[in-house]
């Protein structure tokens, strides 16, 4: 077999693996949830209480009390970035432009995209795009959320090893229900 074929094979024993894993389990329930205020008053959003907050210049990065930073712990990544424009088309360009190299760092190329989908951030429309990746005896997995709001853009990424991630899904499901924009950027002139 070769390798094109073993890997369109790893990709559909990987989507049917996490098709089956949906359908057989109800959503689990979600961590309790504190507010997060922006340092930068852009926004409000909810994270689980004791998890740990972190600012590095355009990402917040949660993770639970106990992280060590191993690639398979859970991990919520906030990255929020000004456009300063209405304009549409300058809009996309610019979050293209944002949103690649920020992906890049923390999505491998061996992650392969299994669902996509479309929800709403703050009443804003957002694209869905779950991935996964074999790892060790099980798989790593995750969603990111890039929202169309006016003069930001705005990834949610989340990952985690399967059976974690799968368990912390309703937790990233209402984290993301929580988040409210507090003050638009004016465009500049």
């Amino acid at each position: 077999m070769s390798t094109q074929n073993n890997h369109k094979a790893a990709l559909l024993a990987i989507t049917l693996l996490l098709l089956l894993g949906a359908c057989s389990r109800t959503s689990g329930p979600s961590l309790p949830l504190e507010t997060y205020h922006d340092p930068q008053e852009r926004y409000n959003f909810a994270i689980p209480e004791g998890w740990e907050s972190v600012v590095d210049d355009q990402t917040l990065t949660i993770t639970p009390p106990d992280y060590s930073g191993t690639e398979e712990e859970l991990i919520v990544r906030v990255y929020t970035s000004p456009t300063n424009t209405t304009d549409t088309a300058t809009h996309i360009d610019l979050a293209k432009k944002e949103i690649e190299p920020f992906l890049s760092t923390y999505i491998e190329d061996d992650y392969e995209v299994v669902n996509e989908g479309d929800t709403r951030v703050d009443k804003y429309p957002a694209m869905l795009l779950d991935f996964a990746k074999p790892h060790e005896d099980s798989y790593m997995l995750g969603r990111v959320v890039i929202v169309a709001m006016p003069f930001y853009v705005l990834v949610f990424l989340g990952t985690g090893v399967e059976a974690e991630w799968e368990a912390f899904l309703p937790t990233f499901r209402d984290m993301l229900k929580e988040f409210s924009l507090v003050t638009p950027i004016e465009p500049e002139d």
